[in-house]
Protein backbone atom coordinates (compact mmCIF):
# COMPACT_ATOMS: atom_id res chain seq x y z
CA UNK A 1 0.00 0.00 0.00
CA UNK A 2 2.77 2.69 0.53
CA UNK A 3 4.30 1.41 -2.58
CA UNK A 4 1.04 2.25 -4.21
CA UNK A 5 1.07 5.70 -2.53
CA UNK A 6 4.66 6.42 -3.03
CA UNK A 7 4.04 5.80 -7.00
CA UNK A 8 1.18 8.07 -7.19
CA UNK A 9 3.12 10.81 -5.30
CA UNK A 10 5.50 10.59 -8.11
CA UNK A 11 3.72 10.46 -10.81
CA UNK A 12 1.57 13.75 -9.26
CA UNK A 13 5.02 15.75 -9.24
CA UNK A 14 5.54 14.84 -12.52
CA UNK A 15 2.20 15.98 -13.68
CA UNK A 16 2.21 18.94 -11.62
CA UNK A 17 5.60 19.91 -13.05
CA UNK A 18 4.34 19.36 -16.86
CA UNK A 19 1.44 21.91 -16.29
CA UNK A 20 4.03 24.52 -14.35
CA UNK A 21 6.55 24.10 -17.46
CA UNK A 22 3.03 24.37 -20.06
CA UNK A 23 1.92 27.71 -18.26
CA UNK A 24 5.31 29.22 -18.50
CA UNK A 25 5.74 28.12 -22.53
CA UNK A 26 2.72 29.83 -23.15
CA UNK A 27 3.24 33.32 -20.91
CA UNK A 28 7.09 33.15 -22.67
CA UNK A 29 4.96 32.59 -26.07
CA UNK A 30 2.12 35.47 -25.30
CA UNK A 31 5.14 38.05 -24.82
CA UNK A 32 7.18 37.34 -27.92
CA UNK A 33 3.64 37.81 -29.65
CA UNK A 34 2.52 40.93 -28.02
CA UNK A 35 5.86 42.44 -27.24
CA UNK A 36 6.92 44.24 -30.23
CA UNK A 37 3.10 45.48 -30.13
CA UNK A 38 3.65 47.02 -26.49
CA UNK A 39 6.91 48.80 -27.64
CA UNK A 40 4.97 50.65 -31.04
CA UNK A 41 2.43 51.47 -28.29
CA UNK A 42 4.87 52.85 -25.90
CA UNK A 43 6.33 54.96 -28.68
CA UNK A 44 2.58 56.31 -29.19
CA UNK A 45 2.33 57.23 -25.76
CA UNK A 46 5.31 58.83 -25.94
CA UNK A 47 4.19 61.01 -28.83
CA UNK A 48 1.01 61.69 -27.36
CA UNK A 49 3.27 62.86 -24.22
CA UNK A 50 5.42 65.43 -25.95
CA UNK A 51 2.16 66.43 -27.87
CA UNK A 52 0.59 67.82 -24.85
CA UNK A 53 3.80 69.02 -23.43
CA UNK A 54 4.38 71.31 -26.78
CA UNK A 55 0.60 72.22 -26.88
CA UNK A 56 1.25 73.12 -23.11
CA UNK A 57 3.32 76.27 -24.39
CA UNK A 58 1.72 76.49 -27.67
CA UNK A 59 -1.95 76.87 -26.44
CA UNK A 60 -2.33 79.56 -29.40
CA UNK A 61 -1.62 77.12 -32.11
CA UNK A 62 -4.78 74.56 -30.43
CA UNK A 63 -7.65 74.33 -32.69
CA UNK A 64 -10.05 77.09 -31.26
CA UNK A 65 -13.93 75.71 -33.01
CA UNK A 66 -15.22 72.72 -31.88
CA UNK A 67 -13.91 69.54 -33.43
CA UNK A 68 -11.10 71.39 -34.89
CA UNK A 69 -8.10 69.68 -35.60
CA UNK A 70 -4.16 70.41 -35.57
CA UNK A 71 -1.01 68.35 -35.97
CA UNK A 72 2.46 68.07 -34.57
CA UNK A 73 5.04 66.43 -36.23
CA UNK A 74 7.07 63.43 -34.42
CA UNK A 75 10.21 66.13 -35.85
CA UNK A 76 8.70 68.64 -34.65
CA UNK A 77 8.59 67.22 -31.15
CA UNK A 78 12.17 66.19 -31.77
CA UNK A 79 13.15 69.64 -32.13
CA UNK A 80 11.57 71.35 -29.19
CA UNK A 81 13.43 68.54 -27.59
CA UNK A 82 10.66 66.46 -26.12
CA UNK A 83 11.05 63.24 -27.90
CA UNK A 84 14.06 61.68 -28.97
CA UNK A 85 14.78 59.82 -31.96
CA UNK A 86 12.21 57.42 -32.75
CA UNK A 87 13.29 54.47 -34.02
CA UNK A 88 11.69 51.42 -35.06
CA UNK A 89 12.16 48.89 -32.35
CA UNK A 90 12.65 45.67 -34.64
CA UNK A 91 15.42 47.46 -36.94
CA UNK A 92 17.37 50.28 -34.76
CA UNK A 93 18.41 51.79 -38.39
CA UNK A 94 15.23 52.92 -39.78
CA UNK A 95 13.80 55.89 -38.12
CA UNK A 96 9.75 55.81 -38.02
CA UNK A 97 7.85 58.89 -38.90
CA UNK A 98 4.23 60.36 -37.62
CA UNK A 99 2.21 62.94 -36.06
CA UNK A 100 0.02 63.43 -33.37
CA UNK A 101 -3.14 65.03 -34.17
CA UNK A 102 -5.29 67.22 -31.65
CA UNK A 103 -9.06 67.86 -31.91
CA UNK A 104 -11.18 69.89 -29.72
CA UNK A 105 -13.90 67.97 -28.05
CA UNK A 106 -15.72 70.86 -25.92
CA UNK A 107 -13.45 72.41 -23.27
CA UNK A 108 -10.91 69.69 -23.64
CA UNK A 109 -8.59 67.90 -26.34
CA UNK A 110 -8.02 64.71 -27.70
CA UNK A 111 -4.72 63.68 -28.99
CA UNK A 112 -4.46 60.84 -31.35
CA UNK A 113 -0.89 59.21 -32.34
CA UNK A 114 -0.41 58.56 -36.02
CA UNK A 115 3.10 56.18 -36.29
CA UNK A 116 4.82 54.68 -38.60
CA UNK A 117 8.04 52.28 -39.24
CA UNK A 118 7.72 51.07 -42.81
CA UNK A 119 7.49 47.69 -43.06
CA UNK A 120 6.72 46.50 -39.72
CA UNK A 121 4.20 49.18 -38.07
CA UNK A 122 1.71 51.09 -40.29
CA UNK A 123 -1.96 52.26 -39.92
CA UNK A 124 -4.55 50.26 -40.84
CA UNK A 125 -7.80 52.71 -41.91
CA UNK A 126 -10.93 51.17 -41.48
CA UNK A 127 -11.66 52.43 -44.84
CA UNK A 128 -9.57 50.57 -46.92
CA UNK A 129 -10.28 47.58 -45.11
CA UNK A 130 -13.92 48.12 -46.06
CA UNK A 131 -12.73 48.79 -50.19
CA UNK A 132 -10.92 46.03 -50.35
CA UNK A 133 -13.28 43.81 -48.60
CA UNK A 134 -14.39 41.03 -51.19
CA UNK A 135 -18.05 39.49 -51.68
CA UNK A 136 -18.73 35.78 -50.72
CA UNK A 137 -19.70 32.94 -52.73
CA UNK A 138 -23.70 34.20 -51.93
CA UNK A 139 -23.04 37.74 -53.00
CA UNK A 140 -22.94 38.89 -49.35
CA UNK A 141 -20.27 42.23 -48.68
CA UNK A 142 -19.64 45.36 -50.31
CA UNK A 143 -20.46 47.07 -53.73
CA UNK A 144 -19.83 50.57 -55.21
CA UNK A 145 -22.56 52.24 -55.99
CA UNK A 146 -22.05 55.52 -57.09
CA UNK A 147 -19.14 56.48 -56.04
CA UNK A 148 -20.25 54.72 -52.32
CA UNK A 149 -19.01 51.47 -50.76
CA UNK A 150 -22.13 49.70 -49.17
CA UNK A 151 -22.55 46.66 -47.72
CA UNK A 152 -25.78 44.62 -49.37
CA UNK A 153 -27.32 40.83 -48.18
CA UNK A 154 -27.91 39.40 -45.52
CA UNK A 155 -24.43 37.50 -44.06
CA UNK A 156 -22.12 40.65 -43.96
CA UNK A 157 -18.89 41.16 -41.89
CA UNK A 158 -19.72 44.74 -41.67
CA UNK A 159 -19.94 44.58 -37.25
CA UNK A 160 -17.48 47.20 -35.39
CA UNK A 161 -16.84 47.95 -31.99
CA UNK A 162 -16.44 51.23 -31.09
CA UNK A 163 -17.04 53.34 -27.99
CA UNK A 164 -18.03 50.23 -25.84
CA UNK A 165 -20.63 49.41 -28.73
CA UNK A 166 -21.12 47.61 -31.31
CA UNK A 167 -21.97 48.81 -34.11
CA UNK A 168 -22.79 48.04 -38.10
CA UNK A 169 -20.81 49.99 -40.61
CA UNK A 170 -24.02 51.09 -43.69
CA UNK A 171 -21.38 52.81 -46.07
CA UNK A 172 -18.76 54.81 -46.75
CA UNK A 173 -19.52 57.85 -48.40
CA UNK A 174 -18.58 59.51 -51.30
CA UNK A 175 -16.29 61.60 -49.13
CA UNK A 176 -14.82 58.68 -47.26
CA UNK A 177 -16.31 58.82 -43.95
CA UNK A 178 -17.91 55.52 -42.76
CA UNK A 179 -21.92 55.39 -41.76
CA UNK A 180 -22.33 53.52 -38.65
CA UNK A 181 -25.60 51.87 -37.09
CA UNK A 182 -25.75 50.61 -33.63
CA UNK A 183 -25.92 46.75 -34.34
CA UNK A 184 -28.84 46.51 -31.69
CA UNK A 185 -31.89 48.61 -30.80
CA UNK A 186 -31.84 50.52 -27.45
CA UNK A 187 -33.67 49.53 -24.91
CA UNK A 188 -34.97 53.19 -24.61
CA UNK A 189 -38.38 53.89 -26.48
CA UNK A 190 -38.76 57.02 -27.71
CA UNK A 191 -41.46 59.42 -29.24
CA UNK A 192 -40.61 61.07 -32.90
CA UNK A 193 -42.58 63.91 -31.17
CA UNK A 194 -45.63 64.76 -29.61
CA UNK A 195 -46.42 68.61 -29.86
CA UNK A 196 -49.83 69.66 -30.41
CA UNK A 197 -50.71 69.16 -34.72
CA UNK A 198 -53.34 71.74 -35.53
CA UNK A 199 -54.11 69.52 -38.66
CA UNK A 200 -54.94 66.61 -36.36
CA UNK A 201 -56.49 68.48 -33.48
CA UNK A 202 -54.38 66.74 -30.57
CA UNK A 203 -50.88 66.33 -29.53
CA UNK A 204 -49.49 63.56 -32.26
CA UNK A 205 -46.29 65.52 -33.21
CA UNK A 206 -45.30 67.39 -36.23
CA UNK A 207 -43.41 66.44 -38.80
CA UNK A 208 -42.34 69.68 -40.95
CA UNK A 209 -39.55 70.96 -38.07
CA UNK A 210 -37.07 68.61 -37.61
CA UNK A 211 -34.96 71.17 -35.55
CA UNK A 212 -37.43 70.88 -32.92
CA UNK A 213 -38.82 67.27 -32.73
CA UNK A 214 -38.31 65.38 -30.31
CA UNK A 215 -36.47 62.57 -31.40
CA UNK A 216 -33.87 64.95 -32.37
CA UNK A 217 -33.17 66.33 -29.13
CA UNK A 218 -33.40 62.55 -27.58
CA UNK A 219 -30.74 61.90 -30.58
CA UNK A 220 -28.37 64.32 -29.07
CA UNK A 221 -28.94 63.69 -25.49
CA UNK A 222 -27.99 60.09 -26.51
CA UNK A 223 -24.60 61.66 -28.31
CA UNK A 224 -23.54 63.58 -25.11
CA UNK A 225 -24.34 61.16 -22.17
CA UNK A 226 -23.49 57.66 -24.15
CA UNK A 227 -19.73 59.37 -25.68
CA UNK A 228 -16.54 60.50 -24.09
CA UNK A 229 -14.06 62.98 -25.56
CA UNK A 230 -12.43 60.40 -27.26
CA UNK A 231 -15.48 59.04 -29.12
CA UNK A 232 -16.32 62.46 -29.79
CA UNK A 233 -13.18 63.29 -31.22
CA UNK A 234 -13.51 60.22 -33.59
CA UNK A 235 -16.86 60.80 -34.82
CA UNK A 236 -17.51 63.54 -37.48
CA UNK A 237 -20.78 65.80 -38.12
CA UNK A 238 -22.72 65.68 -41.26
CA UNK A 239 -25.60 66.82 -43.20
CA UNK A 240 -28.89 64.10 -42.53
CA UNK A 241 -31.02 63.85 -45.13
CA UNK A 242 -34.69 64.34 -43.73
CA UNK A 243 -37.07 64.47 -47.22
CA UNK A 244 -40.29 63.39 -46.94
CA UNK A 245 -41.93 60.61 -48.87
CA UNK A 246 -45.62 59.74 -50.60
CA UNK A 247 -46.51 56.59 -49.02
CA UNK A 248 -50.30 55.25 -48.42
CA UNK A 249 -51.61 51.89 -48.08
CA UNK A 250 -52.14 51.12 -51.73
CA UNK A 251 -49.26 52.52 -53.28
CA UNK A 252 -45.40 54.16 -52.32
CA UNK A 253 -42.79 55.90 -53.68
CA UNK A 254 -39.82 54.96 -55.34
CA UNK A 255 -36.76 55.29 -53.07
CA UNK A 256 -34.77 58.10 -53.98
CA UNK A 257 -31.76 59.30 -52.58
CA UNK A 258 -32.79 62.78 -54.25
CA UNK A 259 -36.24 62.56 -52.34
CA UNK A 260 -34.39 62.18 -49.28
CA UNK A 261 -31.89 64.89 -49.32
CA UNK A 262 -34.82 67.62 -50.45
CA UNK A 263 -34.75 68.28 -47.14
CA UNK A 264 -31.22 68.80 -44.83
CA UNK A 265 -30.56 69.41 -41.28
CA UNK A 266 -26.75 70.49 -41.66
CA UNK A 267 -23.97 69.52 -38.99
CA UNK A 268 -25.43 66.95 -37.24
CA UNK A 269 -22.98 64.49 -35.05
CA UNK A 270 -25.83 61.33 -34.78
CA UNK A 271 -28.81 60.82 -36.42
CA UNK A 272 -31.17 57.89 -37.69
CA UNK A 273 -31.34 55.70 -40.82
CA UNK A 274 -33.26 56.85 -43.95
CA UNK A 275 -35.42 54.18 -46.32
CA UNK A 276 -32.60 54.30 -49.23
CA UNK A 277 -29.70 52.87 -46.75
CA UNK A 278 -32.46 49.80 -46.16
CA UNK A 279 -33.34 49.90 -49.88
CA UNK A 280 -29.62 49.42 -50.80
CA UNK A 281 -28.67 46.90 -48.05
CA UNK A 282 -30.92 44.36 -50.17
CA UNK A 283 -29.71 42.27 -52.94
CA UNK A 284 -32.90 41.80 -54.22
CA UNK A 285 -33.60 43.22 -57.46
CA UNK A 286 -37.88 43.95 -56.96
CA UNK A 287 -36.70 45.86 -53.54
CA UNK A 288 -38.05 49.03 -55.93
CA UNK A 289 -40.84 50.65 -53.89
CA UNK A 290 -40.51 51.60 -50.17
CA UNK A 291 -43.15 49.31 -48.83
CA UNK A 292 -41.76 46.25 -51.09
CA UNK A 293 -41.77 43.22 -49.03
CA UNK A 294 -38.98 41.71 -51.41
CA UNK A 295 -36.84 44.16 -49.64
CA UNK A 296 -36.73 41.93 -46.61
CA UNK A 297 -35.08 39.04 -49.06
CA UNK A 298 -31.43 38.92 -48.42
CA UNK A 299 -30.88 42.08 -46.09
CA UNK A 300 -29.01 42.48 -43.23
CA UNK A 301 -31.00 45.89 -42.07
CA UNK A 302 -34.47 43.58 -42.31
CA UNK A 303 -33.69 41.55 -38.80
CA UNK A 304 -35.93 43.03 -36.54
CA UNK A 305 -34.30 41.08 -33.62
CA UNK A 306 -31.66 43.91 -34.43
CA UNK A 307 -33.02 46.51 -35.91
CA UNK A 308 -36.17 48.34 -34.66
CA UNK A 309 -36.67 51.96 -35.63
CA UNK A 310 -37.33 55.07 -36.33
CA UNK A 311 -35.97 56.45 -39.45
CA UNK A 312 -35.35 60.24 -40.27
CA UNK A 313 -38.17 60.35 -43.14
CA UNK A 314 -41.56 61.36 -43.02
CA UNK A 315 -44.77 61.23 -45.15
CA UNK A 316 -45.99 63.91 -47.72
CA UNK A 317 -49.96 63.25 -46.77
CA UNK A 318 -49.94 64.97 -43.28
CA UNK A 319 -47.63 66.35 -40.89
CA UNK A 320 -47.68 63.71 -37.92
CA UNK A 321 -46.88 60.16 -39.74
CA UNK A 322 -43.07 58.89 -39.62
CA UNK A 323 -42.07 55.97 -41.30
CA UNK A 324 -40.29 53.21 -39.33
CA UNK A 325 -38.07 50.32 -39.55
CA UNK A 326 -39.31 46.71 -38.44
CA UNK A 327 -38.42 43.92 -40.85
CA UNK A 328 -39.56 46.23 -43.52
CA UNK A 329 -40.64 49.84 -43.81
CA UNK A 330 -44.00 51.13 -42.63
CA UNK A 331 -45.66 54.23 -40.79
CA UNK A 332 -46.42 55.43 -37.16
CA UNK A 333 -48.09 58.40 -35.37
CA UNK A 334 -45.02 60.49 -34.45
CA UNK A 335 -46.31 60.47 -30.78
CA UNK A 336 -45.74 56.70 -30.36
CA UNK A 337 -43.19 55.32 -28.95
CA UNK A 338 -40.57 53.29 -30.70
CA UNK A 339 -37.08 51.96 -29.90
CA UNK A 340 -34.29 53.28 -32.27
CA UNK A 341 -30.67 52.15 -34.31
CA UNK A 342 -28.73 55.69 -33.82
CA UNK A 343 -26.67 56.38 -36.41
CA UNK A 344 -23.10 58.16 -36.45
CA UNK A 345 -20.20 59.23 -38.64
CA UNK A 346 -16.36 58.27 -38.55
CA UNK A 347 -13.63 59.99 -40.58
CA UNK A 348 -11.55 58.50 -42.64
CA UNK A 349 -8.24 58.33 -40.37
CA UNK A 350 -9.79 55.59 -37.49
CA UNK A 351 -7.15 52.95 -37.48
CA UNK A 352 -8.18 49.27 -36.98
CA UNK A 353 -6.35 47.29 -34.39
CA UNK A 354 -8.09 43.59 -34.89
CA UNK A 355 -10.86 41.78 -36.00
CA UNK A 356 -12.36 40.52 -38.94
CA UNK A 357 -16.09 42.34 -39.05
CA UNK A 358 -17.75 39.39 -37.64
CA UNK A 359 -20.27 39.96 -34.50
CA UNK A 360 -17.91 37.32 -32.62
CA UNK A 361 -14.27 39.00 -33.78
CA UNK A 362 -15.70 42.95 -34.67
CA UNK A 363 -13.19 45.14 -36.25
CA UNK A 364 -11.91 46.98 -33.16
CA UNK A 365 -11.10 51.10 -33.61
CA UNK A 366 -8.16 52.03 -31.72
CA UNK A 367 -8.89 54.55 -29.09
CA UNK A 368 -7.27 57.41 -28.48
CA UNK A 369 -4.14 57.62 -25.67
Amino acid sequence: MKNIIEYIKDKSYYLLGGIVVVIILLIIINACSNGSGNKYEKIEQKMVNAAKSYYASHEKNLPKEESGTVKVTINTLIEAELLKEVKDPNNKDQDCSGYVEVTKVGKEYSYTPFLVCKGNYEPKYLTDIVKSSKQDEYGNGVYEMGGEYVYRGDDVKNYVSFNNQLWRIVKIDSEGDIKLVLAKYTDDSYVWDNAYNSERKESVGITTDYLHTKIRKSLNSYYDNNFDKDAKAKTISKNVCIGKYDIDNYTSDTFSVEKECSMVKENEKIGLLVPSDYKNASLNEKCIKVESSECENRNYLSNNDEFNTWLLSSTTKNTYMVLFLSGTIDENLASNEMRINPVIYLNDKNIVLSGNGTSDVPYTVKWNL
